[in-house]
């Protein structure tokens, strides 16, 4: 069935580039995080932030190398990485995906959270609008589905089911974790020493998103960054600390129709969000700056106006 979707991608012009050019040309995005006086501390800090990798046997080898290129390009001072390592809950080619995330070290460490396809099942919303346990969809069935995501309004915000509740961590993922830099921030928070606090939550799709134990050993006379992997729960941090929410889940709606106003609203459906306006890029709310990366993977390699990306932040005292 796979092959069947490449032969109608490649049997027509406009779909070679979204199916086999733009899913691999990776972009690097730059921001400046301009600090206060309190924050000074942090002036020249650099941090990469990358998400939705979903590491599959199949993604090319040449596609790894040019992430760790650019990476090691930009000498990150952090590395955060905001979920789904894996696709559909699968640990493929295990000691290749080792290797790459071995690759990805910076001197003040790498820190993860987990994403609806890192723990032991995969869960994401069904037709009723609920976080459930479903099996993966067969390619050709994906395409229908995304065509009447497009047409219809999707049902979200229906809460989790039961089943989902009790799935725990992916244990082999946890195990290679142990063997990489990264380090996993399960509703937690650390403190590094360049005066800097790292929250990390559970992911939403779980009913493990849990701010009130994330934000317990927060050091409240420092500065924060928030990682997030759903960019739904946006509204239940605004009232905790944390300048940076970090987030990905999206894949910047992986089809994106920038323009016109009504085709902007189409391609934002596809990333079924509550909050449907968070699918990409910087949005300030409040005090606090929220940024949604486009990712580096996908589900299926299908990428149109929304090439994968490497986050740069950078902070600048003036």
């Amino acid at each position: 069935m796979s092959l069947f979707v490449d032969f109608l991608a490649t049997a027509s012009l406009v779909g070679i580039w979204p199916r086999f050019i733009e899913p691999r040309r990776v972009k690097v995005t730059h921001l400046v995080w301009e600090l206060n006086h309190n924050q000074r501390h942090l002036n020249g800090f650099t941090l990469i932030h990358l998400t939705d990798l979903h590491f599959r046997q199949k993604m090319p080898q040449t596609f790894l190398n040019r992430i760790l290129r650019k990476v090691k390009q930009e000498k990150p001072d952090l590395i955060l990485f905001t979920g789904d390592f894996l696709c559909y809950s699968r640990l493929e080619s295990e000691e290749r995906f080792t290797s790459f995330l071995c690759n990805l070290e910076a001197p003040m460490g790498a820190f993860c959270t987990f994403g609806n396809h890192d723990y032991a099942a995969y869960v994401t919303l069904n037709r009723s609008g609920m976080y459930d346990v479903l099996p993966p969809p067969n390619p050709l069935a994906g395409i229908f589905k995304g065509m009447k995501t497009l047409l219809t309004q999707p049902k979200t915000g229906k809460g989790v089911s039961s089943k989902v509740l009790n799935i725990p961590l992916h244990a082999s993922l946890c195990r290679v974790l142990t063997a990489t830099p990264f380090k996993p921030l399960e509703n937690a928070t650390v403190s590094l020493p360049i005066g800097l606090n790292l929250t990390g939550l559970g992911d939403l799709a779980l009913g493990r998103c849990r701010p009130e134990i994330a934000f317990a050993g927060y050091e409240p006379s420092l500065p924060g960054i928030v990682l997030s992997h759903n960019p739904d729960t946006v509204p239940s941090l605004l009232s905790y600390p944390g300048e940076w929410i970090l987030s990905g889940h999206t894949h910047g709606e992986q089809i994106h129709l920038p323009w016109p106003k009504w085709g902007r609203k189409i391609s934002q459906k596809l990333a079924r969000l509550e909050n449907s306006a968070y699918t990409r890029g910087l949005f300030t709310i409040g005090n606090k700056k929220l940024y949604v990366n486009r990712g580096l993977g996908c589900h299926k390699p299908f990428r149109l106006f929304s090439p994968p990306e490497i986050c740069v932040i950078k902070a600048e005292y003036k």
